[in-house]
């Protein structure tokens, strides 16, 4: 009964918080969407269904990734990094105020959730740092 049975990562509980802490993100993300005035999302989904479902996927995910490894590891590293980002990405957007930059040019809030993959890829990754430096402090 050593390392191995740690709780793991992925449990009934961890999933569930997961996507509690997905639907939680996507909302907010969703109200920052329509305050930075984006283009509506419902519209999205129907003029252009997989660029609005990569954007929902993501805002979901973004969410969902850091509580799962909250949850089923303790591990706060990836929660610190989308929080960070969403942070610092909103408060950018909110800088730049309403005269929008020129058509086609992304604020800091839209590159985050269009490049939502790589936020979660970094947020993953500092997990498994996380994990790999708690297995060497204790074992």
């Amino acid at each position: 009964m050593g390392e191995d049975s740690a709780q793991s990562l992925v449990s009934r509980t961890s999933l569930l918080a997961g996507l509690v802490g997905g639907l939680v993100h996507a909302g907010v993300a969703v109200l920052l969407w329509d305050y930075f005035g984006f283009d509506n999302l419902g519209e999205l989904l129907v003029t252009k269904p997989l660029v609005g479902m990569y954007i929902f996927l993501g805002m979901f995910a973004l969410g969902f990734v850091p509580v799962l490894f909250y949850v089923g590891q303790q591990f706060v590293s990836p929660a610190f990094v989308v929080g960070v980002s969403l942070l610092l990405s909103a408060f950018g957007s909110w800088l730049a105020g309403p005269a929008r930059a020129p058509v086609g040019t992304p604020t800091p809030f839209g590159l985050y959730v269009l490049f939502w993959v790589g936020v979660v890829a970094l947020a993953g990754l500092t997990g498994g740092v996380e994990r790999k430096r708690r297995r060497g402090a204790t074992g």
